[in-house]
């Protein structure tokens, strides 16, 4: 299953590769999602094979898993190409679970139920009427969990490449506004939510001071405590906080949030 899914995912990046490669923007982000979707794989085989749940299950049982995380963004190509022919707003999430639920060999609700909530906050999955109706708690369970896998491995690689990838570093953190002061600066939005151990919103308008805070509020949405190992393994803990200390010039704000975000990680139970 998972060399068929490495097919399925090459195909739709070809596919769409094709259609945007005249476009310098849609090329470069199409080949970026084509590199991260390999980058979230690795993410997943780092965190997979040390949880505690799945030591239980067979091998085809962790293939399944390890095909979900892969294909977690297999749509994102077809949202790019919406985006280089101006077609409007396409979801993702929700476009891969129907082409996945289609699909006679990725047709598991394990595999497209929880790709489909994989960028969403972790309620509209709680909400969403399929989950809801699913009568096996257990198999109701493993859906949330392996959503939680997914959710993982995607945050990992995204923080990675904030922390070591400056070259890229703007498609995260917005242009400068060119004054130091005002860039630093962190908005009433994101202090109002700063402190409930959530990820905070965003917003056009939203400063660098408020992205990177942000970013940080990833560690409150990490499930795994194998995911957080990875993260310092990575040296994403520290260079997030180093990069907090650089863009945020808000002394008292940052101050208090460095304290409680690494009370939260030393504190929180994670899953194993």
């Amino acid at each position: 299953m998972l060399k068929e899914a490495w097919q399925l995912l090459e195909l739709q990046f070809n596919e769409c590769y094709e259609i945007v490669k005249s476009d310098d923007f849609y090329r470069g982000y199409a080949l970026e999602k084509w590199r991260h979707s390999k980058q979230v794989a690795g993410a997943g085989n780092y965190i997979i094979p040390k949880i505690e749940w799945l030591q239980k299950r067979s091998s085809e049982y962790v293939e399944m898993v390890r095909v979900a995380v892969l294909l977690h963004d297999v749509c994102r190509f077809t949202e790019i190409e919406n985006g280089f022919n101006k077609k409007g707003k396409y979801d993702h999430g929700v476009g891969a679970s129907e082409l996945l639920k289609h699909t006679p060999m990725f047709n598991d609700i394990r595999i497209w139920l929880p790709i489909k909530h994989h960028g969403h906050r972790i309620e509209d999955l709680y909400n969403d009427e399929v989950y809801k109706n699913i009568t096996d708690k257990e198999l109701q369970k493993e859906v949330e969990l392996i959503c939680f896998i997914i959710r993982d491995a995607d945050k990992i690689a995204n923080l990675n490449m904030i922390i070591n990838e400056k070259n890229i570093l703007h498609l995260f953190l917005g242009n400068s506004c060119g004054d130091k002061q005002k860039d630093g600066q962190i908005s009433q939005a994101v202090k109002d939510v700063a402190f409930k151990e959530d990820t905070t919103p965003r917003f056009n308008g939203a400063t660098q001071g408020d992205h990177i805070t942000g970013y940080l509020s990833w560690f409150f949405d990490i499930n795994y405590k194998y995911s957080i190992d990875y993260c310092q393994k990575l040296n994403v803990v520290s260079g997030l906080f180093e990069m907090f200390d650089e863009y945020c010039n808000d002394e008292e704000f940052k101050c208090k949030y460095k304290e409680f975000v690494r009370d939260y990680l030393h504190n929180h139970q994670y899953l194993r």
